[in-house]
């Protein structure tokens, strides 16, 4: 009787430890097992624009006259300005949305609507005392994540602390913070960015 007992339990402790495994296996990924990413920008140029791909991971080279052309880009930089591939920058489908959470952890879903697409924006292209140049360039204007008050010298930076959810060029969905606007040697404008991307396609983070 002891035998069949203790063979038994042990048959059951097989079951839940298989049990266990595949539904383990059958967990879709979450933000536990996408990895938390970081990243530094250097958008300190006045003229050029720095690409990105979620995919990646990793900057990419895109002809700046024809930008809007490719798909090998998520977002770009410009100093304190973003582009998405959608809208006036792109012909991609992405886009952008403000959460109310202030850490990557608490956004565990993209929203299914109320991204906003590139339009123009009024930026400046050189840096030339006494008069900057402006033009007006495709951007984002959902994506405000740093302030500069230049009413009186020297300029004063608010960094944001919002996560943003933007989707990709190709529709998918990556979460972003926005973590410094300075360099290790205290240069401004060398922008860190930690980021989830999902590459499956859902909105699940």
């Amino acid at each position: 009787m002891l035998h069949k007992q203790i063979l038994a339990a042990a048959l059951g402790l097989s079951l839940v430890f298989f049990t266990a495994c595949s539904s383990d296996d059958d967990k879709p990924e979450t933000s536990e097992t996408l990895e938390v990413k970081s990243v530094q920008i250097d958008a300190r140029s006045y003229e050029d624009w720095v690409y990105f791909s979620f995919e990646t991971g990793t900057e990419v080279t895109v002809d700046p006259e024809n930008f809007s052309e490719s798909l090998a880009w998520d977002i770009a930089f410009h100093r304190n300005d973003v582009r998405l591939n959608c809208g006036t920058s792109g012909d991609g489908l992405g886009g952008a949305f403000t959460t109310d959470k202030t850490a990557l952890s608490e956004v565990f879903t993209a929203p299914e609507t109320g991204y906003v697409v590139d339009a123009m924006k009024t930026i400046m292209t050189k840096f030339v005392l006494p008069q900057p140049i402006f033009e007006e360039q495709p951007a984002n204007l959902e994506v405000n994540w740093l302030d500069i008050d230049t009413s009186s010298p020297p300029p004063v930076y608010t960094l944001h602390n919002k996560v943003f959810v933007v989707k990709t060029a190709s529709g998918k969905y990556a979460k972003i913070k926005f973590t410094n606007y300075l360099g290790n040697m205290n240069e401004t404008m060398i922008i860190s960015m930690s980021y989830v991307y999902q590459p499956d396609g859902s909105r699940n983070f």
